[in-house]
């Protein structure tokens, strides 16, 4: 074959170097039970079913696509730009900052991971430019880059009248929250406070930025604090709530003991033979289409789907991007019928128009 850099180019991220695993739990394996705004009970973060798969050495049977690589990448190069940015002013103090210990009451928990970004604290004249930089203190970055539609309206409030300042993505929040958690190393070595952590969001399609502080309520541990970089606290708009109708409140729930809950309950899970119980749906059952119309989401283009295609995958994205979705669901929304016994694998795939 001629020369193809591109084609080179993702097979180098496909086949990039071997990375010797250190063990533990990941921080993005993060997960949750909440209240949401409507006070219903709502699971957020890793599917422990998915958990179970990955960390029994299950093969995925959906690993990311040369377009999923080209994303990490622009993540990953993002992330080393604003470094150097933050470098060249005197700002930076770290970057990829090793994560690795026990976190909370069960010793299995282990947590194995790296902070992105850790900037001097620092004052800033009306242009953005340094004035004065405090050694005693520093802030954690979390980087994190979007685009499209959804994710300006979700992370950045664009057309969200919930959420008119945007919100941070549940799993980023998380994922930050660990580390608020096991940030006194850092402290300690650097000999500095680091009483918050920033989720900073750059939109690669419109070159726009956002960004959240994340602290936690007791220091180390309690409820998960999520505000603007002014100090507002994210919660459901005043103003939406009236032209809805509705009385609203801010998700609850969303605490370190909930989210070290549910380490410990998936490392039960990976003691047991067979995998745990799927956590989202790959195609919505009529109670959950019901409760997603009332809080708004799902979008009446999905919910016609749903209606009117009795095959379609009209779930939960966790499912749909799931590296071992054809384990969980080998014959599609059909999967659970089969295990209960409804169906034979045959007439599931017959089912599906396969013969």
């Amino acid at each position: 074959m001629s020369a193809n850099p591109g084609k080179n180019a993702i097979y180098g991220l496909r086949n990039r170097s071997y990375r010797v695993s250190r063990g533990g739990f990941r921080p993005t394996s993060a997960s949750c039970i909440i209240k949401d705004e409507y006070g219903y009970d709502k699971q957020i973060g890793k599917c422990h079913r998915a958990e179970w798969f990955r960390l029994n050495g299950v093969k995925a049977t959906n690993p990311p696509t040369d377009r999923s690589h080209g994303i990490f990448a622009t993540g990953n190069g993002m992330e080393d730009y604003f470094q150097e940015v933050w470098k060249n002013q005197g700002l930076l103090l770290d970057g990829n900052v090793l994560n690795y210990g026990p976190v909370g009451p069960d010793p299995r928990i282990i947590i194995s991971g790296e902070s992105d970004i850790i900037v001097w604290d620092h004052e800033l004249d009306a242009d953005g430019k340094v004035t004065k930089i405090h050694r005693d203190r520093a802030i954690g970055i979390e980087m994190k880059t979007c685009r499209g539609y959804f994710a300006k309206k979700a992370v950045f409030g664009i057309g969200n009248k919930m959420y008119v300042h945007g919100a941070p993505k549940y799993e980023h929040i998380m994922q930050t929250a660990m580390y608020l958690m096991m940030r006194e190393k850092h402290e300690k070595h650097y000999n500095v406070k680091m009483d918050y952590y920033i989720i900073f969001y750059f939109a690669v399609d419109t070159g726009e930025y956002t960004q959240f502080k994340i602290s936690l309520s007791n220091g180390y541990d309690g409820d998960v604090i999520v505000e603007t970089m002014d100090g507002k606290t994210i919660e459901p708009d005043i103003a939406y709530q009236l032209i809805a109708g509705k009385t609203l409140n801010a998700w609850e729930g969303l605490n370190t003991d909930n989210i070290l809950k549910r380490y410990s309950e998936l490392a039960d899970k990976l003691e047991e033979p067979n995998p745990p119980p799927r956590d989202y749906q790959l195609r919505y059952d009529e109670p959950t289409v019901k409760q997603k119309l009332e809080t708004n989401d799902l979008s009446k283009t999905k919910y016609n789907e749903w209606l009117k295609k009795p095959l379609a995958e009209v779930g939960d994205w966790q499912c749909s991007y799931c590296d071992f979705k054809s384990h969980c669901y080998p014959v599609s929304i059909f999967s659970e019928d089969v295990e209960k016994g409804i169906l034979t694998v045959d007439e599931a795939i017959r089912e599906l128009g396969y013969e």
